[in-house]
This record gives C-alpha cells, structure tokens and sequence, in this order.
C-alpha cells in the first residue's frame, strides 16, 4: 500500500519516528522514564502509555508530574530531563544501535518519495524535538531533510499532525489532495481520525493486533515492496 500510493498523485505522508521509521519505540520509552526519575527522585514501574491522554514527551510529563506531585513540571526540570534524556539516547546508541537502525524499506521508500514530484514527506513524533535530531542522526535518516514537528510544538499528536502538515507542504504549488499518517500506536489511529486523515500502520505482533482491533485497515510491517 505504501509503494502504491507514492505513485498516486498528489498525496502528503505525515510520519511518526519511534516504532516506525526505526524500532526505537521500546528504548526511547525505557530512556524517557530513566531520564525523568533521576531528575525528580521518584522512581516505579514504566507506566502504560495508553494511559495519557497525550502520548507525547510533553504531555506524558505533565500529566505524570500532576499525578504524582501534584504540580506541571517547572521549566528548568524539564530542560533537566531533555538533557539527560539525550545522554541515556547516546548510551543506548553506543551498546545498542540496532534500535535506531531503519526498518527494513524505510530508506528505499524515502528516496521513491523523494523522485515524485507531487508526493511530499515530513514527520510528526510525538518526542521532542532534540532527541528526535539525534534518533535521525543516529539512523542516516537526517539527509532526507524532512520537515519535522514535535512535542516542542504542541502537546496533542493531532495538532503536531497540522504543524507537520504545513511545514510539509509550505513548498508546494498547492496542498496535496489527501494526507496518510504513518504510525504504529493506537494514538496515531486515533489523531487521524480526529484529522479526516488516511492512516497506515508499521506494526506486527501485538501492537499490529492492536491496530487492528481499533479499526485500522492497513497495517505493514515494514516500508519494504510488495
């Protein structure tokens, strides 16, 4: 489905990175919670994440630091928590760089998206926007270019979704037809539907399952043609 639609027209792809672009998702969230108890003293289990009402860095820590201390995080904590967010990143990288490896076909597909004149890429994650360039970095995937929103924009994923979208296509003649969201959590599913967009899921496993439970109707497992 991916390989088809690049040669459909006038079409825009809005990206999500973790979990998608490379299989970072389950390392990132690891590092995030690493970063955020050394910062605030106050350790447990990795909370779901399904159980934010934003499953952004931004929103996951303000409602998590208004759960447990009762208060939003003030601006020097959370500058605190980007920092050493980025470093427990590097360390993954440094024993683990599988992680942030692009799925198989990501490469190939960003460069068939590239050679269409009408087709147009940008990505939305739902991380902040440092650690974002520093995954994109670690992947190769920074020489794509590609226009990026984050957390750092706004605390919803459907409101990253509209920045991504405009900075995608501040170039274009003319907005494309048709925008596609491309996720693998349910929380991307979601976002495009609030959005009016089509939505396409990398996913296998029990995430895939789960996707498929909330109604997606495309799911790959990876970017690679069929």
């Amino acid at each position: 489905m991916l390989w088809k639609w690049v040669n459909s027209g006038r079409q825009a792809f809005i990206l999500d990175l973790d979990g998608t672009l490379m299989p970072s998702a389950e390392i990132d969230n690891e590092c995030f919670w690493r970063a955020v108890f050394s910062c605030l003293g106050k350790r447990q289990t990795l909370p779901e994440l399904q159980d934010f009402s934003h499953v952004t860095d931004t929103g996951i820590l303000h409602e998590w630091c208004e759960r447990e201390l009762g208060r939003k995080p003030v601006a020097e904590e959370t500058a605190r928590i980007k920092q050493h967010f980025l470093s427990e990143l590097e360390a993954a990288a440094d024993h683990q760089p599988a992680h942030f490896d692009p799925l198989p076909g990501v490469v190939e597909w960003l460069e068939a998206v590239a050679g269409q004149p009408d087709v147009y890429a940008g990505i939305a994650t739902g991380g902040w926007e440092l650690s974002a360039r520093l995954k994109l970095q670690l992947s190769g995937l920074d020489r794509f270019g590609l226009p990026l929103a984050s957390s750092d924009d706004a605390i919803s994923r459907a409101q990253i979704m509209r920045i991504a979208a405009q900075r995608t296509c501040e170039e274009a003649a003319e907005n494309p037809l048709d925008f596609t969201y491309v996720g693998d959590g349910v929380w991307d599913l979601q976002a495009s539907r609030e959005l009016g967009w089509s939505f396409i899921g990398i996913a296998s496993g029990a995430r895939a399952k789960q996707l498929k439970m909330a109604g997606a109707r495309v799911i790959n497992v990876n970017f690679c043609k069929t």
